[in-house]
C-alpha cells in the first residue's frame, strides 16, 4: 500500500513538472515572438491630409513588418502620387521605419514607387508643421499691428518657438526667414540621393534618410569608409518623421544654408512659388562634391518630374 502511494505521488510530481516545463517553453516562445516582432515591426498611422493641425488630429495606428505589406496598405487606402496631387484621397500613410526586406523587391520601378509613396507624405506633414509655426507667428504679429517687441515682451510660446529654430534676435521678420518650408521636390530629391533610393545602410539601420552627421557615438552609426582621423558618425533617428524633421531644421537654421533662406525669402516677397529647382542652387555646402552635387539634385528632380510636387496647394500658403 505504501509503495502504491509513493508511486502515485511520484507520478503526480512528474506530471506537474512536465506541465510547468511546457508552460515555461510556451512563455519563452511567446516572448521570443514578441521580441522578434517588436524589433522588425513597422508602425503606421493614417493621417487626414485635409486637417491643418496635425498635433491634435487623432489617427489610427497599426503594425506590419514587410515591404509588400506597405505596398498593400497604400493600395488599401488608395494612396498614390496621382491621388496626392489631385486630392482624390485625403489619407496620408505615415510609416515609422524602413522595411528590412526592401531590396527583396525585384522591380526597380516598384522600389522607387514605394520609396516615393513612403517619404513624400512624411515630408508633406513635417512641412505643414512648419507652416503652422509660421502662421502662428504671422497671426500674433498682425494682432500687434506689426509692431516690434523686445524678446522679453514675447509670449512664452513665441520665445520657445524662436529657440526651436535657434534664433536669438528680436526681429520677427528675420525669424520668419527661418520658419518656412523646403519644397517637396527638393527634399524628395535629396532623400533619394542621400539614401540611394532607400538602399542605404544608414536608412535601414537608423532611419537616417539624409545622411546628417553627428559626433555623438551613442546616437550615430560609424561609416565603414571613415578615415582614421575623422570622428563623425551618421546620426540615427527613432523614426522616419524625426529624420525628416531634423533635415528641415538643418536647412532652416544652419549657417551653411543662409543664402538658400534669403533666396526663399525673395521668392516669398515677390509672390512667387517656392521651387526646388531654384533653391537647389544654394545647396553646394551640403556635400563635399559642391556644385556637382547641386547638378545631380537638379537632374534627378527633372528626370523624375518632381517639380510637380511644388504646386501642391496645401503648401502654397
Amino acid at each position: 500500500m505504501n509503495k502504491t502511494n509513493v508511486l502515485y505521488r511520484n507520478l503526480v510530481i512528474l506530471l506537474v513538472s512536465m506541465l510547468f516545463i511546457n508552460l515555461a517553453i510556451g512563455f519563452y516562445k511567446s516572448f521570443s515572438k514578441i521580441k522578434n516582432f517588436s524589433s522588425s515591426s513597422i508602425s503606421f498611422r493614417i493621417q487626414d491630409k485635409s486637417v491643418l493641425n496635425y498635433f491634435t488630429n487623432k489617427s489610427t495606428v497599426d503594425y506590419i513588418s514587410e515591404a509588400e505589406e506597405m505596398i498593400d496598405i497604400f493600395e488599401k487606402y488608395n494612396f498614390s502620387v496621382d491621388s496626392f496631387l489631385n486630392d482624390k484621397s485625403s489619407s496620408l500613410i505615415i510609416f515609422s521605419s524602413w522595411p528590412k526586406d526592401f531590396l527583396k523587391i525585384n522591380s526597380v520601378k516598384k522600389r522607387k514607387n514605394l520609396f516615393i509613396n513612403t517619404i513624400l507624405p512624411i515630408i508633406f506633414i513635417e512641412n505643414r508643421k512648419i507652416l503652422e509655426d509660421r502662421k502662428r507667428i504671422l497671426d500674433w504679429w498682425n494682432q500687434s499691428d506689426g509692431e516690434s517687441f523686445s524678446r522679453e515682451f514675447w509670449p512664452g510660446w513665441l520665445f520657445e518657438l524662436s529657440e526651436k529654430y535657434n534664433y536669438s534676435e528680436s526681429s520677427l521678420g528675420n525669424l520668419l526667414i527661418r520658419v518656412d518650408i523646403v519644397p517637396l521636390s527638393l527634399a524628395l530629391s535629396q532623400a533619394a540621393i542621400e539614401s540611394g533610393w532607400g538602399t542605404s545602410r544608414y536608412l535601414n539601420e537608423g532611419n537616417a534618410i539624409f545622411g546628417q552627421y553627428t559626433y555623438d557615438k551613442k546616437n550615430g552609426i560609424k561609416p565603414r569608409e571613415r578615415r582614421e582621423n575623422q570622428k563623425f558618425f551618421v546620426k540615427k533617428f527613432a523614426n522616419l518623421s524625426e529624420s525628416v524633421g531634423s533635415y528641415l531644421k538643418n536647412i532652416n537654421t544652419h549657417k551653411a544654408y543662409e543664402e538658400l533662406r534669403q533666396e526663399r525669402r525673395k521668392l516669398r516677397m515677390n509672390g512667387e512659388d517656392l521651387l526646388g529647382s531654384k533653391l537647389a542652387n544654394y545647396l553646394e555646402n551640403y556635400s563635399e562634391r559642391d556644385m556637382e552635387y547641386v547638378k545631380d539634385i537638379k537632374e534627378l528632380m527633372e528626370t523624375n518630374n518632381f517639380m510637380k510636387f511644388d504646386k501642391v496647394r496645401s503648401l502654397m500658403n
